[in-house]
């Protein structure tokens, strides 16, 4: 019997690629050097009490006008879990929707950076293997990009996976 490691798709959503912020939440989310918004989600709580997943990969796709994206930007991400009183996400300084000119109080779970170029109007990127925690809770995103996003279509999601140690 030969054993190895694998990738398994997670319990929850799995390898399906699934809205981890509202494109609403984000539209118009200032991202101007030394005021960047953040903003917690306003989609419902990503659970992970029952499948325990392990990993998070969140993929981001966002819209900016044309602009020159500097050096060192980037768009970042924090776990907001749901505290113990039920109704309270992390440090309790944001609303869930509404961008606010703040840094969360704790450590970020993923940073994107941004391709220092001219004239860029999309802002791609994703971060992998972020461990997950087990309860509820919702992404925050930071926009460090220098710019603010359009009112147009913006996307962030995430996907779920395991690591099967067992084949």
């Amino acid at each position: 019997m030969t054993g190895r490691s694998a990738w398994t798709a997670g319990n929850g959503v799995g390898l399906t690629w699934t809205t981890a912020i509202n494109s609403a939440d984000m539209a118009s989310m200032a991202g101007v050097a030394m005021s960047a918004n953040t903003v917690l989600s306003s989609v419902a709580d990503i659970t992970n009490g029952t499948y325990l997943d392990q990993f998070m990969d969140i993929s981001a796709s966002l819209v900016i006008a044309s602009s020159t994206i500097a050096a060192g930007a980037n768009l970042a991400f924090w776990l907001y879990l749901l505290n113990q009183d039920l109704t309270t996400y992390g440090d309790g300084q944001f609303v869930a929707g509404t961008p606010k000119i703040a840094t969360p109080t704790f450590a970020p779970c993923a940073t994107i950076p941004l391709v220092a170029a001219a004239a860029q109007t999309a802002l791609l990127g994703y971060a992998q293997g972020i461990i997950l925690p087990p309860g509820a809770f919702r992404l925050a995103i930071q926009n460090n990009s220098g710019w603010p996003l359009t009112s147009g279509t913006q996307t962030v999601k995430y996907r779920t996976y395991n690591q099967n140690l067992n084949n």
